[in-house]
């Protein structure tokens, strides 16, 4: 549960001219940490978004012992952030940088609770874009010093994201903001992904040692790129980024991420919203009945919704099976009707290092049957309503593949 700190607001009425092409009435309020400035807002929500800046700072700064700029952090309530909130370095006359946090006003932030997938609340909303925008600040601070590197796509946006389910771990909307990894797993190279990249850290985190664990992987970001850095950060428990991705894919199909409850909810919505009798998430490419006869599995044969959520997709049906991105996700469905013992191999292109996830589902029950190398078997097939098989790859290996499904005595 998120820690929530009694405040005593002192707060100061002025008038005075803001940078805009209006004259504005302010109001100023503080905290220990944070001074905020708004124009038209309610004193109360106000109060709200500084106690769970307060909260966030605690956990962050307090408790887990991240470092962070001197003096108080200012704090903006605009009319328009152009989101839920923003972070950004300013000037302060001397040369010296100082961190600037935008929260949205409260009616943008119910609206954006209101649409949300997962069920979350206006407050929810307030606490875990407070801990978002106030994680920014820590990693620009990090950054400056040496520790920290703002400029790689793969460490910024994927990590406040994760941390602020740390401190709003009631909210889940890190589950909403996946969606175009849910959608179109191999839409794009993982370690180019934003916001839709923090459902990996969350699974990370929630095994590998927590906040405390934060610190590393920004030193590590700070000297290394990548895949490179993550590796370096988990260099004590000997596993590569790879090892890590294949962790969580294999997670994925048995179903044992964190937050399943949101991430059914999340799908359920998403179900309504289509007009579909069902739906799970990914939506396999590609399906196969397995009689015990051999079987090749080489083109795309499902039809996903993917353009109609997103306005893209990852595949098309008539394509040949292909991961074209590092660390994407292909889910291919198979129906056993036989008993007979059940082999996948997978034909992928020289030097690729691809990794396979098989998953049996009997109702809503999924069972991690088996992760690792590219081959697997089944004994008693038929025993699942159905095998899926989570297919992902490191840096080498664009190019089709085929997966092929024999007997074996």
């Amino acid at each position: 549960m998120s820690r929530r700190l009694p405040l005593a607001l002192l707060i100061a009425l002025a008038v005075c001219l803001v940078p805009s092409p209006a004259l504005a009435a302010y109001v100023r309020a503080e905290t220990k940490h944070f001074v905020v400035r708004y124009a038209t807002e309610d004193p109360r929500y106000v109060e709200a978004v500084l106690e769970e800046l307060e909260a966030a700072y605690t956990l962050f700064v307090s408790d887990s012992g991240f470092a962070t700029f001197p003096g108080s952090i200012e704090v903006r309530i605009p009319m328009d952030v152009g989101g839920l909130g923003a972070e950004y370095l300013e000037d302060d006359g001397d040369g010296n940088p100082v961190p600037i946090i935008e929260i949205a006003p409260r009616a943008t932030m119910r609206e954006a609770a209101a649409s949300s997938a997962t069920g979350m609340t206006l407050e929810d909303a307030v606490r875990s874009t407070a801990a978002h925008e106030l994680f920014h600040v820590l990693q620009d601070y990090a950054a400056l010093a040496g520790r920290g590197d703002v400029d790689e796509t793969a460490f910024v946006e994927p990590l406040a994201t994760a941390a602020q389910e740390l401190a709003a771990p009631g909210a889940d909307d890190y589950v909403d903001a996946a969606i175009d990894l849910f959608f179109a797993p191999d839409g794009a190279p993982f370690l180019d992904r934003t916001y839709d990249a923090g459902i990996f850290w969350v699974f990370v985190l929630d095994r590998y040692g927590g906040i405390k664990r934060i610190p590393g992987i920004l030193a590590a970001a700070a000297t290394e790129d990548g895949a490179d850095a993550v590796a370096r950060a988990f260099a004590s428990e000997g596993l590569t980024f790879l090892d890590l991705w294949a962790k969580f894919v294999g997670a994925w199909a048995a179903g044992v991420l964190p937050d399943a409850d949101a991430l059914a909810r999340f799908t359920e919505t998403w179900r309504r919203e289509l007009g579909l009798r069902s739906l799970r998430l990914p939506v396999p490419i590609a399906a196969c009945v397995w009689k015990g006869n051999p079987l090749t599995l080489d083109h795309v044969t499902e039809s996903t919704p993917a353009a109609d959520v997103l306005g893209y997709a990852d595949s098309s049906v008539g394509e040949r099976l292909r991961l074209a991105h590092a660390y994407g996700i292909d889910v291919l469905s198979i129906r056993p009707e036989s008993p007979s013992a059940l082999a996948i191999s997978v034909r992928a292109p020289a030097g690729a290092d691809y990794r396979l996830a098989v998953a049996g589902r009997r109702g809503q029950t999924h069972e991690l049957l088996s992760l690792g190398e590219a081959h697997a078997w089944v004994g008693s097939p038929d025993r699942y309503d159905e095998i899926l098989l989570w297919l992902t790859r490191g840096e080498d290996g664009a190019g089709a593949y085929s997966v092929e499904l024999a007997s074996r005595p």
